[in-house]
């Protein structure tokens, strides 16, 4: 019998072997993976000495370690997109009317409203309820009532060449060489500032909530063109603009006697910016209406009013002036005689023609109106345009009306029109322009009131006139 035991076999394969050899396959595995070369590059870089500075040499370069094999990218997934339910709308459901009740609060929001003036302004209003405090704290903030005014307008630009036809189709049948007019035509200055003083007068207006320029007086010129004639180089300024009325002036030698409506009214202007010296001795009708008017002012102690009438008195005591009733003239603003511009600027007597449809109007420049607007006739050329026109209806109310004033052409003397010279004139000056088409028609005006023959006694040269200032401009309003 054996005194020793048979010793215990150990098995090949155990869990502890298992395992190393796991980890040992992982080890192996990730060599093939880009995080061994990452590894290695951030060691050699720790390992890198720092970069040196532009006053330190820069170290020996040492041989580049051999090359890497470069990473293969890993592309992930593209995220899948979120689940959302479909949309559906139901159907409006009709409940029955509540009955009546009192609001249980005061609704805010706004309430909007469109209307139409009578005078072309199209107002968008809205009234816009905020949340407040109480009253007895709301009433003291000057922004808890208040209005807020924003108007909105749309600034033309100047029409030129074929533009023009949309106010007047026959243009080009009414002179020859409009086409070749056009050519040569420039956009004035005078436009620009006309229009720059039309807004001005708008933001004024706007500001003080006062009568603001109405859609008529702010839209009543098309363009204002500067234009050489390229045979003759005639000089041309066309404003292109309505027609309103003017009933102004005062003339004793040719009209001693005046309507009363006319003597007593206060609006109504003696004199026109075109003046000549009194030929007669016969006294301006609206003389002795005016000094009444002194004795007002002073009496009042107006000094404005004061100053004003003695300068009218002293006019229409030496100097006649145009009858919007009797003389065909026109009016144009103020705005042509600023600036240094001046080969195109008109004057006092310088001839000019008005053109509506296929009709020609032989006129002189008689006065000078407003800054901000244009388009301004005698009562006696409106008229001659319009029957039915009068103070208080224009005889042409769209921009079809040319006004074409020539510079440089007024007579060396003032004095009434001579209506013959008139007619003939205009039609030479139309000429140099290219001449009228066969389908125009000129218009000869004839002498309403002819000119009274001096006598003797009543030729005495009268006192030496005072220095005048500028005539006050025309303020009828359209």
């Amino acid at each position: 019998m054996s005194h020793y035991k048979k010793k215990k076999r150990r098995p090949l394969i155990t869990a502890t072997k298992v395992s190393l050899l796991v980890i040992a396959g992982m080890v192996a595995g990730s060599l093939f993976t880009p995080y061994p070369v990452q590894l290695v590059r951030e060691l050699k870089a720790k390992a890198e000495p720092p970069a040196a500075t532009e006053q330190e040499p820069k170290p020996a370069i040492p041989d580049a370690p051999p090359a890497q094999p470069e990473p293969i990218p890993v592309t992930l997934p593209e995220p899948t997109q979120t689940w959302q339910p479909a949309s559906f709308t139901m159907a409006d459901i009709q409940l029955p009317p509540f009955p009546p009740a009192l609001p249980e609060r005061v609704e805010i929001g706004k309430f909007e409203h469109i209307n139409s003036m009578e005078r072309g302004i199209n107002i968008h209003s809205h009234v816009n309820f905020s949340k407040g405090t109480i009253a007895s704290k709301d009433r003291k903030k000057r922004n808890a009532f208040q209005v807020r005014v924003s108007l909105e307008l749309m600034t033309p630009h100047a029409a030129k060449g074929d533009e023009l036809l949309t106010a007047n189709p026959q243009l080009k049948k009414v002179l020859k060489a409009y086409d070749e007019l056009m050519k040569e035509a420039k956009v004035s200055p005078w436009y620009h500032a006309l229009y720059l003083h039309k807004q001005n007068r708008v933001r004024k207006n706007a500001a003080t909530l006062s009568r603001i320029l109405d859609r008529h007086n702010y839209y009543d010129t098309d363009t204002i063109l500067e234009i050489t004639a390229p045979q003759s180089k005639r000089k041309a300024l066309w404003i292109q603009a309505d027609m309103d009325v003017v009933s102004d002036g005062s003339d004793g030698d040719r009209l001693p006697e005046m309507p009363a409506k006319i003597k007593e009214s206060e609006f109504y202007q003696p004199s026109t910016s075109y003046k000549w010296r009194k030929r007669t001795q016969t006294p301006n009708p609206l003389l002795e209406g005016w000094q009444a008017r002194l004795k007002r002012y002073k009496d009042a102690k107006d000094k404005e009013g004061i100053k004003r009438a003695e300068r009218v008195i002293g006019d229409l005591k030496l100097f006649s002036f145009l009858l919007a009733e009797y003389d065909s003239f026109i009016v144009v603003p103020l705005t042509v005689n600023e600036g240094t511009h001046k080969s195109f600027r008109p004057v006092a007597g310088d001839y000019a023609v008005v053109i509506v449809g296929n009709k020609i109007y032989p006129a002189i420049v008689g006065d000078f109106g407003p800054r901000y607007k244009a388009g301004e006739a005698s009562l006696r050329l409106c008229r001659e345009i319009n029957s039915k026109a009068n103070v208080n209806s224009r005889p042409v109310s769209d921009l079809g009306v040319s006004y074409i004033i020539f510079p440089g052409s007024k007579e060396p003397e003032n004095g009434p029109i001579d209506y013959n010279r008139l007619n003939s004139r205009c039609k030479e000056l139309v000429n140099e322009l290219g001449g009228i088409g066969q389908e125009a028609q000129f218009v000869e005006m004839k002498d309403l009131l002819p000119q009274p023959a001096p006598k003797e006694e009543e030729t005495k040269t009268p006192p030496p006139a005072q220095p005048q200032k500028p005539a006050t401009p025309n303020t009828t309003q359209k």
